[in-house]
């Protein structure tokens, strides 16, 4: 009896430590990590497989490229060689996103697998062109892809976006991280994943997308596309500077540098952000709506070009202070400027603040809000507080 309990128990354990039944060597497979969504460009190898036959009814609409991890053999790289690319790319025009997925098993012995999607890279002028939800339609309804997947935005095509990186570097990892940095740069907008997209889109609401530019083989975080709500098309682009002020108006940052110029003394002043909060508050009197952007922030001196290692008096420090808060003030009040008065959309959560606060004149208001935005007044109360003055001899008595 004892002897048949052993044999049962030995066969329940060689079923159940027997592994994964439908598991795929990793070597087998085409990990994707990135995708490039542009206007249809073909390349050359997709002309040539259409010259040869390698061809299939479709409308050339959009070019989707497709960045794969290669796997790393278990030797690695022989010592003194130079690093070995560890990804591919593969492009295929059509119009159809899931197609051209499937298209590449006519090219690749390795089935692609989006698991480990990181991020979607959209083309300036494939978004002016096209909804954003129309492009990001397969990616939101796959069940093999995350929901976290990131959605930029680039000036150029995006294709080139994932074809260019240092040595040893994924470009899809790259771009993901810069995103990390955001506690050290205002100029960094917040991730945008597709989950939260489709709920905007849905909405038809106004949002921006983080812009990423290249040159050689570096990227560069550069201010950001602006999506209508309405349209979910690309309409323009904040700047650095303005995303910058963006940052402040929405109190979004985590940190960061703020730079500006003393008149009195025409002497650069540096300011380190510990902290950042931003309040927008409405006012409605009659029928004229207003807001009022309250702006909160503590930090330190990180650089004052001032000679002779004065000491930072209490009036000097408040003069830094006020100095600082201008420069603040200039960076809110050119973003709004440009949403009213170029762009005509709110893509700062003015709306989201009158819905809060005054729900029933927002239901008078929303169908047509970014067009009432662009007449409506905004002012600015910043408050700025120099806590910290560093480790140098120049301290505040």
């Amino acid at each position: 009896m004892k002897r048949t309990a052993v044999i049962l128990v030995l066969l329940a354990a060689c079923v159940l430590l027997s592994g994964c039944w439908s598991s795929s060597p990793i070597e087998d497979l085409n990990m994707i990590v990135g995708v490039a969504l542009d206007s249809a460009d073909e390349t050359e190898v997709e002309a040539i497989f259409e010259r040869e036959g390698g061809d299939y009814p479709k409308r050339k609409k959009i070019s989707c490229t497709y960045q794969f991890v290669i796997p790393q053999g278990a030797g690695g790289t022989p010592k003194g060689a130079p690093p070995s690319k560890n990804f591919n790319n593969m492009t295929e025009t059509g119009d159809s996103i899931f197609e051209a997925v499937r298209e590449f098993s006519l090219r690749t012995n390795r089935p692609p697998i989006g698991h480990h999607l990181k991020i979607v890279v959209i083309g300036e002028e494939l978004a002016r062109s096209t909804n954003i939800s129309e492009l990001i339609d397969f990616y939101a309804r796959d069940n093999d892809l995350r929901p976290s997947v990131l959605l930029m935005i680039s000036g150029g095509k995006a294709r080139d976006v994932l074809s260019n990186s240092l040595p040893g570097q994924i470009p899809s990892f790259v771009l993901e991280d810069i995103f990390n940095n955001v506690d050290r740069n205002s100029r960094i907008w917040e991730p945008l994943s597709i989950a939260k997209v489709v709920g905007l889109l849905h909405g038809k609401k106004s949002f921006l997308m983080q812009n990423v530019i290249i040159s050689g083989k570096e990227y560069k975080f550069a201010g950001a596309g602006v999506i209508r709500g309405k349209t979910g098309k690309y309409i323009g682009f904040l700047d650095e500077s303005e995303l910058e002020g963006m940052v402040w108006v929405t109190g979004k940052g985590k940190g960061g540098v703020l730079k500006t110029y003393d008149p009195d003394r025409d002497k650069l002043l540096t300011y380190e952000i510990n902290s950042m909060s931003s309040k927008i508050k409405a006012k409605v009197e009659g029928d004229d709506i207003s807001f009022v952007v309250n702006i909160k922030s503590s930090g330190r001196y990180a650089e004052v070009f001032a000679s002779g290692g004065k000491k930072l008096d209490k009036a000097w420090v408040e003069k830094d202070e006020k100095t600082l808060q201008k420069q603040i003030e200039k960076l809110a009040q050119s973003t709004v400027d440009k949403m009213q008065h170029e762009l005509h959309v709110d893509v700062a959560g003015f709306g989201n603040s009158l819905h809060i606060q005054y729900p029933s004149v927002w239901r008078k208001v929303k169908e047509d809000w970014d067009e009432t935005f662009s007449e409506i007044p905004v002012t600015y109360e910043v408050k700025l507080d120099l806590e910290n003055y560093g480790a140098s001899g120049i301290t505040a008595e």
